[in-house]
């Protein structure tokens, strides 16, 4: 399977997704209310995962100014993959530290909208957007008592508000286009979304792919490339 091929799957697999939480966002479930809407953007300061194939098709969709606000982010994202000593603690740094995602615009929206990763495409929120720029470490121990026992485990990621439907469809998705990649090219790249679009956008990465594992896993280690919390990398060979 070349990389074109990919990117057709890429694209199955958010359609996909996209019916899923078209059919939540409507409603289906009267029980249910999603509160995500345009302008909303507290998820935005969250770390974002996905599948290399979702860098290199947002990566061709970049205008210049967005690949200059990408590249003006990447010293703070490589401080605080340094910084941080295990992923909860990267996760914690980021949030606090980076400063949201380098492609929301000035309205508040997400400049990249269509080609939105599928993690982003699956955090649907049951509460209050608010809800979603909460760090829970820092929250009152009754406080955090009190939304726990809101939550109702049976519909969302427990013990997150996210809509768990959308959450599991949405890893399903992108561990079958992963899984797709290694298949096609011996290789399995996925990890810091921002950080995979710079690296493609900056070192044509998807080009050493035809290599395998070995020639990716050198090239990122002999360019210092290789940053912790920041690439998933795994082979066949």
């Amino acid at each position: 399977m070349s990389l074109s091929r990919l990117l057709t799957l890429l694209d199955d697999k958010r359609q996909q997704l996209d019916q899923l939480t078209a059919r939540s966002a409507a409603g289906k479930d009267d029980r249910l209310r999603i509160y995500c809407a345009k302008g909303c953007n507290n998820c935005c300061f969250l770390a974002v995962n996905s599948s290399f194939t979702e860098a290199v098709a947002l990566t061709g969709a970049l205008s210049e100014q967005q690949r200059y606000s990408l590249n003006d982010t990447l010293p703070q994202l490589r401080k605080i993959s340094q910084q941080a000593e295990n992923l909860k603690q990267f996760l914690r740094l980021y949030r606090q530290q980076f400063g949201g995602c380098p492609f929301l615009i000035e309205s508040g929206n997400c400049g990249i909208y269509p080609q939105r990763p599928l993690s982003c495409r699956a955090l649907l929120s049951t509460r209050n957007s608010s809800w979603c720029a909460v760090d829970f470490a820092e929250l009152h121990p009754q406080e955090k008592e009190a939304f726990l026992s809101s939550l109702n485990p049976a519909v969302v990621a427990f013990p997150t508000h996210y809509l768990a439907d959308s959450q599991e469809f949405g890893m399903e998705l992108e561990a079958a286009v992963v899984s797709e990649m290694q298949n096609a090219f011996g290789v399995a790249l996925s990890g810091n979304l921002l950080y995979q679009v710079w690296l493609e956008s900056e070192y044509k990465l998807s080009q050493v792919l035809d290599g395998g594992f070995s020639a990716t896993r050198a090239f990122l280690e002999e360019r210092q490339l290789d940053l912790p919390f920041l690439l998933q990398l795994r082979g066949t060979d």
